[in-house]
């Protein structure tokens, strides 16, 4: 569904003061209004709008004492771009960045839609850390999880399992609550773009390749693959690969003014215990497009299939030769842009930094694949002494991203995992971000309004009363943004049918109780279908639809004459029934003043 969003940071929304309680499954939305005095000058200027939603959120903040914040993370925790990772710092709005959409269980690319950057202060926050996970949040972060539930078989077999997809927060975290690490991603291409035999190739560049400085008049790149003739597999893999890209071998590059013939092509030769293949200028050349430096391009691994991931990461691994499941380099950019092969393939891993040893004398970067694809902290603190989670004080800044799944892709002390992150309608028919999802609104309380969403029209109890068709369609997709991203049900109540106040007025009171029917819908009691025609003078209009907006001005009290004629008295009675309404008052009879003469409450 569309919805016309007005996100924290564009109205300029303030820092907050404290921490939201969680909402997950709701019965549904409650409608709230502004109340007081909201002029009418706010339907010909937006940035009224954006003013009163300030001036809203100041009293509520000053005067009631209410908080307003984000479930956040510390400044060490970074986020998967196509780009790589990177800080909050340098992250920005627009960036693509790897999401899990938590109901299929698949990742995906989504821009970044805000970064809420909050100020250092001492917070406490919890810390879960071991070898195979780190994150330090506030309490009420939230977390997409996969929750096991039991339910008996009915026989003398086990209790069956499954698993349940939903959200929670760092503090609600129970035993048997796993934490995806890893998923597949929906984004990967169909259609390869290179042939299985070059991406084999790129693998065994980057881990076995090497870059020599090239003199003048040399006939070679520079781009030489080296591998033990101990292995042999290796070795026969690289020769085929090379003959299937670039043809057979050559004996010599041949010459042609000191330069190759422009056509690539490689030789092979044998240096002791080394198979040494060397690639004319030409062949090095589109190995080193896709890997610089011997360095994996992003651009260059976005572009490839699942299955050639997957043959990218075993050709890797055979060439590196750490062990099963791992890779070590000393190259750090090398070593990130496997880990992110590795994540686009859909499997987890951790990159650390391992210092020198007797036995290497420099620092190696490793990464380390996981089979599993999920990670349950509550249940590791419990069983290994290795892994612990602690309150502790923090005071430097906490930030969040904002993305459309509500969920992103973290890392921190190279661990990886997907963590995750109500509505002020106005007569433009955009919404206002308040608390956002997931979050308890102040005014439902517990015990009043707390298994509701809150939503709040932009009209008040003098002024502007009557919502006009914006407020009301704003409202709406307010409402059905929450049931499709919010886990809102469906109920849709006003705010007095839970706590003794006027809210949300009369006036829009009654169109919840008409079951808040989309303005031209109908609905209930609601008006009829507007007629496709504007009701206007001059010239003096003649037809059915003037006869029927007439009649029931008339049965609404109105002094006017049903003949089907709509001229001056009638654009009159049109003027002071809309100043009423406080809407434009040009006396033209519109699908908002068609509809407020069936659904707005009788004077």
């Amino acid at each position: 569904m569309a919805i016309d969003l007005v996100l924290r940071g564009e109205w300029d929304a303030r820092p907050p003061s404290g921490e939201y309680t969680q909402l997950d499954s709701t019965r549904g939305v409650k409608v709230h209004y502004t109340g007081g005095h909201v002029a009418p000058a706010i339907l010909r200027d937006h940035d009224g709008c954006i003013a009163l939603v300030r001036s809203i959120q100041n009293h509520h903040m000053d005067a009631n004492g209410w908080m307003d914040v984000g479930y956040c993370v510390d400044e060490e925790t970074e986020i998967l771009t196509q780009d790589g990772w990177k800080s909050h710092r340098t992250l920005r709005a627009g960036d693509p960045v790897l999401t899990l959409d938590h109901e299929t269980g698949a990742s995906r690319w989504q821009p970044v839609l805000e970064v809420c950057v909050f100020p250092a202060k001492p917070r406490e926050m919890i810390l879960m850390e071991g070898v195979c996970h780190s994150s330090l949040t506030t309490p009420q972060h939230r977390w997409p999880v996969e929750r096991m539930r039991r339910r008996s078989s009915g026989g003398p077999v086990r209790d069956l399992v499954s698993y349940e997809r939903l959200w929670a927060t760092t503090e609600t975290l129970g035993y048997w609550d796993r934490i995806p690490i890893a998923a597949p991603c929906a984004d990967l291409p169909q259609e390869p773009k290179w042939s299985d035999a070059f991406v084999e190739l790129a693998a065994w560049f980057w881990t076995e390749g090497h870059i020599r400085p090239v003199r003048s008049g040399e006939r070679q790149s520079g781009v030489v693959i080296y591998q033990s003739l101990k292995n042999a597999s290796n070795v026969s893999r690289i020769r085929a690969a090379l003959t299937t890209v670039f043809g057979a071998p050559v004996d010599a590059f041949p010459r042609t003014g000191g330069r190759t013939d422009g056509v690539p092509r490689w030789r092979e030769s044998i240096n002791r215990h080394l198979a040494e293949f060397h690639l004319s200028a030409d062949a090095g050349r589109r190995l080193l497009e896709v890997a610089p430096d011997r360095v994996p391009t992003h651009p260059f691994l976005l572009s490839l299939t699942r299955a050639q991931l997957s043959l990218f990461i075993e050709t890797s691994l055979a060439a590196d030769n750490a062990g099963q499941g791992a890779l070590a380099q000393k190259n750090r950019a090398a070593a990130e842009a496997f880990m992110f092969a590795v994540v686009l393939a859909g499997q987890a891993a951790s990159l650390r930094r391992r210092p020198p040893t007797a036995s290497c004398k420099t620092d190696m970067w490793h990464v380390n694949m996981r089979t599993q694809a999920y990670f349950n902290p509550r249940s590791a603190a419990q069983k290994a002494s290795t892994f612990t989670i602690s309150r502790q004080m923090y005071d430097g800044e906490i930030w969040c991203p904002r993305t459309e799944d509500q969920s992103w892709l973290a890392r921190r002390d190279g661990t990886v995992y997907f963590t995750g992150n109500t509505y002020l309608a106005c007569p433009h028919r955009m919404v206002f971000e308040g608390r956002g999802l997931h979050h308890l609104p102040a005014a439902n309380g517990a015990g009043l309004n707390a298994a509701h969403y809150a939503v709040l029209g932009l009209v008040g109890n003098s002024g502007l009363v009557q919502p006009p068709d914006g407020v009301l369609h704003g409202i709406r997709d307010a409402i059905e943004f929450l049931r499709s991203h919010g886990h809102a049900g469906n109920e849709i109540k006003g705010h007095r049918d839970g706590f003794n106040t006027d809210c949300p007025g009369d006036a829009l009171y009654a169109w919840v109780r008409r079951g808040a029917p989309r303005p031209g819908t109908g609905g209930g009691e609601g008006a009829p279908p507007f007629p496709g025609r504007l009701l206007k003078f001059p010239p003096v209009m003649r037809g059915q639809d003037v006869r029927t907006w007439q009649a029931q001005m008339r049965r609404r009290g109105w002094n006017i004459q049903v003949d089907g004629l709509f001229g001056p008295d009638s654009r009159d009675v049109a003027r002071r029934f809309q100043r009423n309404m406080g809407i434009a008052d040009d006396g033209v009879v519109g699908p908002e003043t068609w509809r407020l003469a069936w659904e707005s409450p009788l004077p």
